[in-house]
């Protein structure tokens, strides 16, 4: 009877190891365009009396199961600015579906939905695209958002990284790599003044910034795949002006180390060669 029961629980751990071994990180494309057009009751200065807006959906979403149900909900957050969906068909959908652009008093223009706009004139443009990579350990999301009013001056951007741990299908955070994020930070003020390849950074900072001792936590950042960076991202008007771009400040791993402690985590994924004990 032992030898059975012995039997069978090697045949179940075998059976365990072969799904393990061949569970692939895999993403599904959902893809839409949505046209308006918006009208309102009263001329309003630049924007006209009647204005098209073009919502474009380009996204790379996990197949079910390799996000936490959290991870997945911060996602969407990224993505639609809604996390209260029950999955990312109905997300998409419902970012999709709400064409309103509202004017300086607040009046929602009247809306209706067409085929396609008149590429000759002036309309409103929104877009969401977000793309994967991954590796055996890890998934980065790349989230960006542009975002264009008929009449503005320039458009308004975005791009965010959302990086998760394929094992427990968690969000891996800076504070799951780094033990001190008021050094951290210090860390990140050293990198653009002391290393050549934030050069364009340091010579692009809002005044308040120049003699800082410590920046800002950074609103996303993202692991190269070769493990020997870590790239932080601030958003538009942050620490630069518009014209400047979205600012991101690369931090050697093996320099950072020098001036923060990395977390046991941050140590068994970047490898004991990769860091300062």
């Amino acid at each position: 009877m032992k030898k059975l029961t012995l039997s069978f629980a090697l045949a179940a751990l075998l059976l365990a190891g072969c799904n393990n071994d061949n569970k692939e990180f895999t993403t599904r494309s959902i893809n839409a365009t949505q046209c308006y057009l918006l009208s309102y009751d009263e001329q309003m200065g630049p924007w006209g009396d009647t204005l098209g807006l073009k919502k474009v959906l380009e996204v790379e979403w996990p197949a079910k199961g390799f996000l936490s149900s959290a991870a997945e909900r911060e996602l969407m957050m990224l993505c639609f600015d809604d996390s209260s969906s029950a999955n990312v068909d109905k997300a998409a959908a419902a970012w999709l579906a709400k064409p309103y652009i509202y004017t300086d008093d607040g009046e929602a223009p009247h809306v209706k939905t067409v085929d396609t706009l008149d590429e000759s004139r002036e309309y409103s443009y929104m877009a969401v695209r977000c793309n994967t990579t991954h590796d055996s350990v890890l998934a980065t999301f790349n989230v960006g958002i542009e975002t264009l009013g008929a009449g503005a001056a320039h458009g308004i951007y975005s791009s965010h990284t959302l990086t998760v741990d394929l094992e427990s299908g968690n969000v891996v955070r800076l504070t799951d790599l780094v033990s001190d994020t008021n050094l951290f930070c210090q860390a990140i003020a050293r990198a653009i003044f002391d290393l050549d390849a934030n050069r364009d950074i340091r010579e692009c900072l809002f005044d308040e910034y120049q003699n800082a001792d410590r920046m800002p936590m950074p609103a996303s950042f993202f692991i190269d795949s070769a493990r020997n960076n870590i790239t932080v991202s601030y958003d538009l008007y942050h620490i630069q002006p518009y014209a400047c771009g979205i600012p991101s400040v690369v931090l050697p791993i093996f320099w950072l180390s020098k001036h923060v402690s990395l977390t046991p985590f941050a140590k068994r994924l970047f490898g004991p060669d990769s860091y300062v004990e």
